[in-house]
């Protein structure tokens, strides 16, 4: 018997296991015997035992194909056509040429591959051990590469990157050729180069943010947007990248705006250079040459305005009209409120204003005099001072109105109270203020009346009225205010206008008591002050 692998051509053999050969019966041409009935029956049976014999060894070899698979699934995510192992096993050994698989073609869609001719039995439990170890290796490796391909990897990992890519593919190599092993200490060769472009990610995305942010300010908006999108795929939420960003895409619009507002600046057109500028920053609040040019332009514009304010008040302060230029003053000042000409010009304007409120108080002030309308001539001298508390006039204005209202009160009093002067030292308080009164300056006709009229009054309290008291020897009798009198028959007494009372006792007869009331001017009084009443 041959080997069909001897017999047949390449194209035409099965897929066979390594250890099993196929026998084919021979072609054997037996010379027939006629008449010989045991020959012609071994020449029938020996083809079909060689035909089950080959069934046999076929079956036995698809069983332990089967069994073989079943521990060590093939990889079928490399591409249709596979190149077959090369002359080393799993397990390092030289696999002899015979047994060696050639490139067999795996057409799309046919999820089995096949199976190399002439491979080695393996431990199964090492199998298993080789594989989980590869596995977890490939696992860990695939993690932490997504996670670096979410961050853009590609974009910035340069040489690592192409490092780790490498490492990847040999490792996914091995796996196809079973060497799981060598397979798994590839992953984890690439997991650490993965593991180095992971810790540089932080780093790496800094530079690049710091590289956005120069080309931005140098004006290269092409530039800053291809780095700022780089370092946001690293970190997408970055506030100050995704800022810059936004800027970067507004560049050459910002760019643009602030040039055209410079030729309108260059031009005297400020008016439209504001309007640019103003654009700009609306486009980019940071940008530093649309702010600088609307600050000169907005200088210019408030210089026109300052000029024209100034103008007009001084305008008014020479009119007269204090109230219109301080109003114009008071917006240039809002302008410029550190110029000197403008403060100097606004002062001017207040001590205008001031001393012209100062004369129109004190006019009121004398002609509330004249009328003798101290009052009010107080509450102008008064109103003089909150403006300057030291000013002269109304500093004497305060005092002699305060003055007049003073006494003009108290004469009032003993106007309306004449009979308080029958106290002897409300008298002498009437006198005192007419006294006072005399000395006042000025001294309108009203005073003048309200004086007399008071001298009056006192000079009648001042007068004595006479008061004759009849009484009969017996009784004793007693005058309050003035003192006792003891028993007569008659007595004269002079008395000031005032209330009187009179009081007479006697033993063994009730006190009499009466009232009297000495009017001013009144004529002579008799009065009789007898007990009568036994008791």
């Amino acid at each position: 018997m041959t080997s069909l692998k001897s017999t047949l051509p390449p194209q035409d053999r099965p897929a066979l296991d390594h250890n099993v050969e196929i026998i084919t019966p021979l072609k054997v041409r037996s010379p027939s015997v006629p008449g010989d009935p045991s020959r012609s029956w071994r020449s029938a049976v020996i083809p079909i035992l060689l035909f089950l014999m080959v069934l046999g060894i076929l079956a036995a070899g698809g069983h332990f194909f089967i069994r073989h698979l079943s521990k060590h699934p093939m990889n079928l995510t490399e591409p249709a056509h596979q190149t077959a192992p090369s002359g080393v096993d799993a397990d390092g050994k030289t696999v002899p040429e015979s047994h060696r698989t050639a490139k067999l073609p795996i057409e799309p869609g046919n999820r089995s591959a096949p199976y190399p001719i002439g491979r080695p039995t393996l431990d199964p439990e090492k199998s298993l051990s080789e594989k989980e170890a590869a596995d977890t290796a490939l696992a860990a490796f695939l993690k932490l590469k997504k996670a670096l391909e979410e961050k853009g990897v590609a974009e910035w990992g340069g040489k690592g990157y192409e490092e780790m890519t490498t490492l990847g593919r040999e490792a996914d190599s091995l796996l196809m050729d079973n060497a799981l092993l060598a397979a798994a200490a590839k992953y984890v060769q690439a997991e650490r180069k993965a593991a180095v472009l992971a810790d540089m990610a932080e780093s790496v995305f800094q530079g690049l943010l710091e590289e956005g942010v120069r080309a931005l300010e140098a004006g290269d908006s092409s530039t800053a947007r291809q780095k700022l999108r780089v370092a946001l795929m690293i970190e997408p939420s970055n506030g100050l990248a995704l800022e810059n960003l936004e800027r970067a895409e507004k560049l050459d619009e910002v760019r643009r705006l602030i040039e055209s507002g410079k030729n309108h600046e260059k031009n005297n057109r400020f008016a439209f250079a504001h309007t640019d500028f103003q654009e700009a920053l609306k486009l980019d609040p940071d940008s530093e040459d649309a702010q600088k040019g609307l600050n000169r332009v907005n200088e210019w514009i408030v210089g026109e305005q300052v000029q024209r304010l100034m103008s007009e008040g001084l305008t008014a302060y020479h009119n007269g009209d204090y109230p219109s230029a301080r109003t114009r003053l008071l917006k240039a000042k809002a302008f410029r409120p550190d110029s000197p000409e403008v403060q100097n010009a606004l002062a001017q304007v207040d001590a205008a204003i001031r001393l012209a409120k100062i004369e129109t108080l004190q006019r009121n002030a004398k002609t509330a005099e004249q009328t003798e309308d101290w009052e009010q001539a107080l509450e102008s001298y008064l109103a003089v001072l909150k403006i300057g508390p030291r000013i002269e006039f109304a500093v004497k204005g305060k005092d002699r109105t305060l003055e007049q209202i003073r006494v003009a009160k108290r004469i009032g009093f003993f106007l309306q109270n004449p009979d308080a002067l029958a106290s002897s030292r409300q008298l002498q308080n009437a006198i005192g203020v007419i006294r006072a009164a005399e000395t006042l300056q000025p001294k309108g006709a009203r005073l003048r009346g309200q004086l007399d009229e008071l001298k009056m009054i006192v000079d009648a309290a001042r007068t004595p009225i006479k008061v004759m008291i009849e009484s009969d020897d017996l009784t004793e009798v007693a005058v309050y205010k003035v003192g006792k009198l003891g028993r007569f028959s008659l007595r004269e007494l002079s008395l000031r206008p005032g209330t009187y009372t009179l009081v007479g006792s006697r033993n063994g007869y009730k006190d009499v008591r009466q009232k009297i009331i000495v009017k001013p001017g009144q004529k002579a009084l008799r009065i009789t002050v007898i007990c009568r009443n036994k008791v």
